[in-house]
């Protein structure tokens, strides 16, 4: 059984968050960004379409379900892809019987091959584009020119998962073998090209340098995370880009398995997207808590109270948040703040949302420090420090 098949038998809780985050932000871009222009979402690797044990909504239903909730208002196409042949017809079937209502296009193959067909028909569209390969994804030059590379209206995200393992393994195993012949054999060759195709150029080569043998795991782990953060750069550098990222990690003490990646020039689009982190953050939680089947009572398994969780975690998140924009006003005023998400989220990014940060701006208003009272969409105002 490959890994990939493995995946798709049951949903793994880091797998949570991500499909958090697809329940939440493509209605937002496609409610702000298809006034006047049809919006195509994007599934380039839409896999079986639902978890093999469970049944549970992949990625292509989720999406399906977003298309659906603004089909009212909005005109949407949904275009999936997906290579593997047995994943593939698992896809028709589950989107016949349960993809909704919304215009879809399916294609079997690899999403490189069918980009040209997606980028035509999404010519006069918003494009909202998500790239969740088990490995790899696109080569860097299909996104950074194929989708970064559109023009800036109507508008492009791109929602990227970055595998920290899978980058890890094969700098570790290229540079194992290096390090053992002298010179890569065929197989690593392959693999050292495919991420050099990948990546942008090789210079990742020069951090796996310091893995020293197989079982130096958690090094290639660091320098995987590092060679993430340059792809990130290397990828807005120049445009109008940027990107907003989140670590996903399996519990709060491990490593992150993979980081996901919005690339958006819009602010607003970073506002948001932070926001459907934090609720999805949520998500993770519930799903943790109900892996270790809860608590034990007399009365069985309690289950998880979302809102007592929320309320409970507010002040302590909030508190944090409001840390940051006084931060922030020390650098710089007046700050807005979908300006600057990275610095406000700052160690809350997956707890935090919108609520938090309105908590944070009253707080700082009542306290006499700020100008505005966080009523409204304040984040995208100017605020002032008093």
């Amino acid at each position: 059984m490959s890994a990939n098949d493995e995946f798709f038998r049951s949903r793994k809780a880091a797998a949570v968050l991500k499909h958090g985050i697809l329940k939440r932000y493509p209605v937002v871009f496609a409610s702000k960004t298809g006034q006047a222009k049809p919006v195509v979402f994007l599934d380039g690797y839409a896999g079986r379409g639902e978890y093999e044990e469970e049944g549970e909504e992949g990625s292509p239903l989720l999406l399906s379900r977003c298309a659906d909730t603004v089909q009212g208002f909005r005109n949407v196409l949904l275009f999936f892809v997906e290579k593997d042949p047995s994943h593939f017809a698992n896809l028709q079937r589950v989107l016949e019987q349960r993809g909704g209502s919304t215009r879809r296009i399916l294609r079997q193959g690899d999403v490189a091959d069918h980009l040209p067909e997606v980028l035509s028909i999404a010519r006069q569209a918003s494009l909202f584009a998500f790239l969740d390969p088990f490995g790899l994804a696109l080569d860097f030059g299909l996104v950074r020119s194929g989708l970064l590379g559109r023009p800036p209206s109507p508008p492009t995200e791109v929602l990227l998962h970055f595998s920290i393992s899978a980058i890890a393994r094969m700098g570790r195993a290229v540079q194992v073998a290096r390090s053992r012949d002298g010179k890569l054999p065929p197989a690593e060759q392959k693999t050292a090209d495919h991420l050099t195709r990948f990546l942008g150029d090789d210079s990742w080569q020069e951090h796996f340098a310091r893995v020293n043998g197989d079982g130096d795991g958690e090094t290639a782990t660091e320098m995987a995370l590092k060679v993430g953060a340059e792809y990130e750069k290397r990828l807005t550098t120049g445009t109008a880009y940027s990107a907003i990222t989140m670590p996903v990690r399996p519990r709060p003490e491990l490593s992150p398995k993979y980081v996901l990646m919005l690339f958006t020039r819009h602010t607003e689009g970073a506002w948001h997207f932070a926001d459907a982190v934090g609720q999805a953050g949520v998500d993770l939680e519930e799903a943790r808590y109900e892996s270790q089947m809860g608590q034990e009572t007399l009365f069985g398994s309690l289950p998880f109270d979302r809102p007592a969780h929320v309320n409970g975690a507010l002040p302590r998140v909030a508190g944090v948040v409001e840390q940051n924009i006084v931060r922030l006003l020390a650098e710089s005023n007046p700050v807005q703040l979908a300006e600057r998400v990275p610095e406000v989220y700052r160690g809350v990014l997956g707890q935090a949302w919108t609520r938090h940060a309105r908590h944070a701006v009253k707080s700082l208003h009542r306290q006499g420090l700020i100008d505005h009272t966080g009523v409204g969409e304040f984040w995208k105002d100017p605020i002032r420090r008093l």
